[in-house]
Formats: C-alpha cells, sequence, structure tokens
C-alpha cells in the first residue's frame, strides 16, 4: 500500500433500498437503474421474488413505458453463492445496471447464511456453537459483499424491511387509519454502510436516505424515478477516468477458493496479514501473501 494525495474517480454506484411489502422497491429500481443506463436491456434483475419482476415488464408507469429488461432468477436454497454466480453472469453479458430484488433472502431466506448458521449449531461438530458458528458464516457474507462492491456494473439492491403497524388520523377526514411502517433493513447488521447511498421507501413511495454519500437526497424527502438515476449518474461520472496508481483488478472470488482449498479459513488469511481485512489491498500485496500462505501450508 503507498501513500498518495486524494483524487475523485469515476465510480459505480452501489444503491440500498428499504421498505416494507408494496413500498415500490422494485419499481423505483427499475425507474432508477434507467435513468443511469437509458437501455432497458441493459438492466438484469436478479429476482428471488418469484418471477415477480416479470410483472414489470412492458409496464406504463407515469408516462414512463418500462421496456424488456433482462431477469435472472434465484430459487431455493439461497446461498451466498448463487448471487455471486448470479452477479457475474449480468457482468459477463455486458449488462450496466444490476438489480438485486432482493439481498434479504441472502441473509434470512431458506439456504441463507442464518439458515446456514443454524445448521452448522445443529451439526454437533466438537467445539461448535451459536458464537463459534459464525466463524463460517462471516467469510461467505464477506464475500457476497466483495462482489457487489467489486462489480464492474452499477448495483441497486432492495432489502425487506421489518414492519411495524401504527395508528395515525388522516388529516383529511380526521378518521384513525392503520398505516404499514418499515424499520430495520432484514440483512446483517450493518449492512447498509456498505452502499454509497441508502434509502428508506413507505407505504406512500416517498423515499428518505439514511445514508448518502452523494448529498444529493440528505435531507430531502422524494419518490425515486428515472431522474434520481440521472442524477446519480452525473455525480458518479464526475472526476478522473480511475484513480492514481490503480493497478489490476483482483479476482477475489478465485483467491477465496485458492485459499479453501489450502485448507485455510478468512480468519487464517487475516491473522497472517495482521488486519482485520485485507479488501482494500493492492493485487501485488494479495498475491505475495497467498504465496507465502501456500509455502507456509506445504511446510507443514
Amino acid at each position: 500500500m503507498a501513500r498518495r494525495t486524494a483524487q475523485r474517480s469515476k465510480a459505480k454506484l452501489r444503491l440500498g433500498i428499504s421498505g416494507p411489502a408494496g413500498s415500490g422497491k422494485s419499481m423505483s429500481s427499475l425507474l432508477m437503474a434507467y435513468g443511469i443506463t437509458g437501455d432497458w436491456s441493459k438492466i438484469s434483475v436478479i429476482d428471488t421474488e418469484n418471477n415477480s419482476a416479470d410483472l414489470y415488464a412492458d409496464y406504463s408507469h407515469n408516462g414512463i413505458e418500462i421496456g424488456v429488461f433482462n431477469v435472472c432468477p434465484i430459487s431455493t436454497p439461497y446461498t451466498p453463492e448463487k448471487y455471486i454466480a448470479a452477479i457475474k453472469e449480468c457482468e459477463d453479458a455486458g449488462d450496466s445496471v444490476i438489480i438485486i430484488d432482493s439481498l434479504t433472502h441472502a441473509w434470512a431466506g431458506e439456504g441463507g447464511l442464518l439458515d446456514k448458521k443454524g445448521q452448522i449449531e445443529k451439526s454437533g461438530r466438537p467445539g461448535v456453537n451459536s458464537w463459534t458458528a459464525w466463524r463460517d458464516i462471516t467469510p461467505m457474507h464477506n464475500r457476497l459483499v466483495e462482489s457487489i462492491l467489486t462489480s464492474k456494473c452499477h448495483v441497486v439492491a432492495t432489502l425487506r424491511a421489518k414492519m411495524e403497524h401504527v395508528q395515525e388520523k388522516d388529516p383529511t377526514t380526521g378518521r384513525t387509519v392503520v398505516k404499514k411502517i418499515g424499520m430495520n433493513p432484514i440483512q446483517r447488521d450493518g449492512m447498509e454502510y456498505e452502499f454509497t447511498v441508502f434509502i428508506d421507501v413507505d407505504q406512500d413511495h416517498n423515499a428518505t436516505s439514511s445514508k448518502d454519500r452523494t448529498s444529493l437526497v440528505d435531507g430531502l424527502v422524494f419518490r425515486p424515478g428515472v431522474d434520481t438515476g440521472k442524477n446519480f449518474l452525473a455525480w458518479l461520472e464526475t472526476g478522473a477516468d480511475k484513480a492514481p496508481n490503480d493497478g489490476p483488478k483482483i479476482n477475489w472470488q478465485a483467491f477465496w477458493s485458492e485459499i479453501a482449498k489450502l485448507g485455510l479459513t478468512e480468519e487464517d488469511v487475516h491473522k497472517a496479514a495482521g488486519i482485520d481485512s485485507i479488501k482494500d489491498w493492492d493485487k501485488p500485496s494479495v498475491d505475495k501473501l497467498y504465496l507465502e500462505l501456500k509455502a507456509s501450508k506445504a511446510a507443514q
């Protein structure tokens, strides 16, 4: 790692959208994706919602004609590996925007990480309990996060929100109405911090941001749409084509696969590196670490 002067460079969007059922997460994602690319054929939806994305094809919304986009369905079990493979498939197809609808299934769905954690706890392996099981689960989660953060496409991910019902008075009629509101997103705690922008949408399809590195929607109440995507793109395209000293990209999926072949865990790698995460390392440093681990394993 070499010290250098900070410089703004072009980037890809990492956008998270959380909300209760019916808040418009899927529609908002499609409209913003179109604002980013302007080409429906360059948009793919990784669909875990029982092929619900197909319902929006050739659909008209407030004067916007939703064209024919691509769908990459995932069915049970909702393993992180399936998500990672789907992201790569979309990248290889030349997509500009990948919509993950929804990322919640990778955490709380059948075959998701919480499900896997429960299976590990019940495996009867010596020394395994609810705490030590995270040693197997955390690397799986980290690989999924890395595939999103390092994707060469813009990524929009929807997350289901824990729901709560509240009673409010309708200002026009004075009657008490029951309203459904979204609480915390259903994913691993802190997942929202991985995104460039994270927004919450309510039952009236209004959005607010809980994190916004662009400052474009910070403090606003807005309806996500095509213009929102265009504004994000304009901000992302401001800067140099690539960061200074930006070296060759690291194939993290291949790296962790080789680590597993050595019989090592992510914890072993970080212990050898003397750091909690190596995701910010450059390729020469990662390659050197791998060779050191390989030689150490061979010498045992």
